[in-house]
């Protein structure tokens, strides 16, 4: 049986005012980048001898934050999928649309090559010379794989969101059920690949910032933040569409306590890793993995290290115990916003102790800036992307079911 379903809260349109304010976050995003480049936040450098620009490392910090909200938005239609869960169909429209983004994050990966040499001590040859373990790993840190890796997973990852979100448009018309059994068998195998790939990645892109660290837990230590913020993220998106009069109740304070179980869930298993992995290491002791704590307990950066824990797990945790607190889309926004705030200073943690020796307020700041403006690059696309199709897929045949989701 269709369902029948107002046109008007599904036909969404971007208003000049939310377009100019994401063209400004744009710019704010260029201008830190421009700040850092040409001052601000130089702190001393931590390898003797070396360079590095910090507009490339705050540029670091807003390509990897926003790399991961936008996998994990294919992430979550993946699992929406594969579980053949009811109750993600109304919010997966926009975690579809996330997918689209796939080949702009990778134009910034790509530009990301520019400041390898600034960013990376293994892109330098005469450190790579000099060090036996460096090259040793020269196989996989390398300027050419670094390149290719970019490629062909921003393909890959491309191609995984175009299907998800063309299957889906698609089921829109002809109301197939054939639409959804390939997504689901598609999901399956794009968990596999996103496990494989982004833990890849955030080797190559964050971890190898510090090429003699070792930790086998890195990315899914990675994976868990991102995934946090990106949850987050899907209630930021339905509260603003919620707020501008479209969805209505197709998406009610039952799917949006659902997306606040999640946020919880995943606040708890990023605690999980990040404990584990930091006890893994003081238990042993061992010098070539303790030395990455060290760099974060000295020179200013030890109230960051002591800070984290409590702003991006206490705080949220706290907040999102209580039932009506997840139900409530208006307390729940403010929630993922500050879930969003504290992944990008986590990032900004991982990122800047690898290259400068002491914390630097103003390397916080155009950090920051960095992914404000990524944040409005991504908006905007997504966006305006959300203009093409209906804001809920229509052709689903679990829409009903998800229609009258209650818990």
């Amino acid at each position: 049986m269709e369902v029948k379903v107002e046109q008007n809260l599904i036909n969404f349109k971007l208003d000049s005012k939310t377009r100019n304010a994401l063209v400004g976050m744009i710019l704010v995003g260029l201008a830190s980048i421009g700040l850092a480049a040409f001052g601000l936040g130089h702190p001393e450098l931590r390898h003797e001898g070396g360079h590095s620009n910090p507009a490339w490392s705050a540029y670091l910090v807003g390509v990897f934050f926003i790399l991961g909200i936008t996998l994990a938005g294919i992430f979550f239609t993946s699992l929406a999928h594969i579980t053949g869960a009811h109750w993600p169909v109304t919010l997966r429209r926009i975690s579809e649309t996330y997918g689209l983004f796939v080949p702009v994050a990778a134009v910034l990966l790509l530009i990301l090559l520019l400041g390898a040499h600034d960013l990376y001590e293994w892109t330098h040859a005469e450190a790579v010379e000099a060090d036996k373990l460096l090259k040793h790993k020269k196989p996989l840190l390398n300027i050419g794989f670094f390149s290719v890796m970019i490629v062909v997973l921003g393909a890959a990852w491309s191609t995984f969101g175009y299907l998800f979100y063309k299957k889906s448009v698609t089921q829109d018309s002809d109301k197939d059920v054939k639409h959804t059994q390939f997504s689901a068998k598609l999901a399956g195998g794009y968990i596999i690949f996103f496990a494989l790939s982004f833990s890849l990645v955030s080797i190559m892109l964050v971890m190898s910032l510090t090429p003699h660290w070792f930790s086998t837990m890195f990315g899914v230590y990675c994976f868990a933040g991102a995934y946090q913020a990106g949850l987050s993220s899907f209630v930021i998106m339905a509260y603003y569409l919620k707020k501008r009069g479209f969805l209505g109740n197709l998406v009610n304070e039952n799917h949006i306590h659902d997306l606040g179980k999640f946020i919880l869930g995943f606040t708890v298993f990023w605690a999980y890793v990040g404990f584990s992995q930091f006890m893994l290491i003081w238990y042993a002791a061992i010098p070539e993995e303790t030395f990455f704590y060290e760099q974060r307990l000295t020179g200013g950066w030890e109230y960051l290290t002591l800070a984290l824990p409590a702003i991006k797990f206490a705080v949220p945790f706290l907040l999102l115990l209580n039932r009506p607190n997840k139900r409530d889309i208006d307390f729940l926004m403010k929630v993922s916003l500050w879930v969003i705030f504290t992944q990008a200073t986590e990032i900004f943690w991982l990122v800047y102790p690898a290259n400068f020796v002491d914390f630097s307020f103003g390397g916080y700041l155009v950090s920051l800036g960095s992914v404000v403006g990524v944040i409005g690059l991504f908006g905007l696309v997504v966006l305006k992307r959300l203009e093409k199709a209906p804001l809920i897929p229509v052709g689903d045949p679990r829409l009903e079911e998800s229609l009258h989701h209650h818990q």
